[in-house]
């Protein structure tokens, strides 16, 4: 069976696809800069290593962080930029991200003992989520071309709009005080086509760009086997 001209996903998932895989690849380009540097496998751990999450929303586990979720929220249609074969989506993507510094056992602690571990697991928080913020902007905005690249091109115009913390210590309880959350927002311009695209297309978008098994969708995967 073969199916070349089935309705294919926005070119926006398409886009986040790539820039999960652009975020994974230059992570892993920098833990084995550090691993020839001599770092340790438990300093690249606590310091440089984070997971992606193309399609996670829930608040995630402290097991799970250091972590980056990207998706879009929200999107538009400028009516001066549509015609019939496609519209212009300048969506507003968003790249959240959560660090904790992790307590120890405050079982038997005094009181003070308790407040100082607190403290430091509040300021490894810190420092995590503030070198975070580092790797995903400067792997993201490096060069100006940097997404226009990592997307073949799929992303035509890039415009970074705000940063914030979402999630400081006094949202948070007990052992989780040491967990802080931030997000970029940024605006993407992605020419959406109407008509569907042969699935070749697709499939060479992939592959090209060698985006990981984790990163792609299973009817993405399932078109793939019919061609």
């Amino acid at each position: 069976m073969s199916i070349n001209s089935i309705i294919t996903p926005m070119s926006f998932s398409l886009a986040r696809d790539a820039i999960c895989q652009l975020l994974a690849t230059e992570r892993d380009k920098q833990i084995e800069l550090a691993k020839e540097g001599g770092a340790t496998e438990g300093w690249i751990h606590q310091t440089m290593d984070f997971t992606v999450f193309p399609k996670r929303f829930r608040y995630p586990d402290v097991s799970e962080m250091p972590c980056v979720f990207v998706y879009f929220n929200r999107g538009s249609f400028p009516e001066d930029r549509q015609d019939l074969y496609e519209n212009e989506f300048v969506g507003n993507m968003q790249v959240e991200y959560y660090a904790c510094g992790l307590n120890e056992d405050l079982t038997d602690k005094t009181e003070d003992e308790v407040l100082k571990l607190i403290n430091e697991a509040e300021a490894n928080a810190e420092d995590r989520l503030n070198y975070l913020t580092a790797q995903i902007y400067k792997i993201l905005f490096s060069e100006p071309t940097n997404l226009y690249r990592a997307t073949d091109n799929i992303v035509h115009s890039v415009k970074l709009k705000d940063w914030e913390r979402i999630l400081t210590p006094r949202d948070t309880l007990g052992a989780a005080e040491g967990v802080l959350a931030a997000r970029f927002s940024f605006e993407l311009g992605i020419n959406e086509k109407t008509y569907y695209t042969n699935t070749i297309n697709i499939k060479e978008f992939y592959t090209k760009l060698q985006i990981r098994e984790e990163f792609i969708d299973p009817l993405i995967r399932r078109i793939w086997e019919t061609l």
